[in-house]
């Protein structure tokens, strides 16, 4: 049995360094550009114009073709770890032409909108609606914005730092429903 000593992973990785390459060539004049633990690329936006911008070029460049979306979601960054501003937004790109993966970030305030991509990728409508329930950040242009996963009458964003953690927010009008483990006697 003949074994190889090349990495099965050699070719992702070698397509992968190349396109972080190009982008630093490319699309690197004012951003910051980096990789991660698994040698994929990080591109940082400087601005919520300039993400949209990106994913933009980025699809229609005929070296780099991002022809799908991920996910697109968010992190609070309130320790300032990745930054001076309170959230980060995160696109996840991939080329089904070349199989290479970015990831696009963009710092946003707390009262800062981003730009919809719903235009260039018709799932975001929905990822969209995620980061902007659970966040409460607002997508600039966005066909439907409102709530998705929590009651209309939920107020606040769950996954902001500052939200209990184990806080309940009871509705008056709710149905009580029983399913008959711990009777009411």
């Amino acid at each position: 049995m003949k074994t190889s000593s090349v990495s099965p992973n050699a070719k992702y990785l070698a397509t992968q360094m190349a396109l972080t390459e190009y982008l630093k060539t490319q699309f690197g004049t004012g951003r910051k550009i980096e990789l991660d633990n698994f040698e994929e690329v990080i591109v940082w936006a400087k601005d919520p114009a300039d993400a949209k911008r990106c994913v933009k070029d980025f699809m229609t460049d005929k070296n780099i073709q991002m022809d799908f979306l991920s996910d697109l979601t968010a992190y609070d960054n309130k320790d300032g770890e990745d930054g001076d501003k309170r959230f980060v937004l995160v696109y996840q790109l991939f080329s089904r032409t070349f199989h290479t993966r970015i990831r696009l970030k963009c710092l946003l305030d707390e009262n800062e909108s981003a730009l919809t991509i719903v235009d260039l990728f018709a799932g975001a409508n929905w990822l969209e609606r995620e980061v902007y329930d659970m966040f409460g950040i607002d997508f600039k242009g966005h066909p439907n914005l409102r709530r998705i996963m929590m009651d209309e009458r939920f107020t606040g964003h769950p996954l902001r730092k500052e939200y209990p953690m184990k806080q309940r927010e009871p509705f008056k009008d709710n149905i009580r429903l029983h399913l008959g483990a711990n009777e009411d006697k």
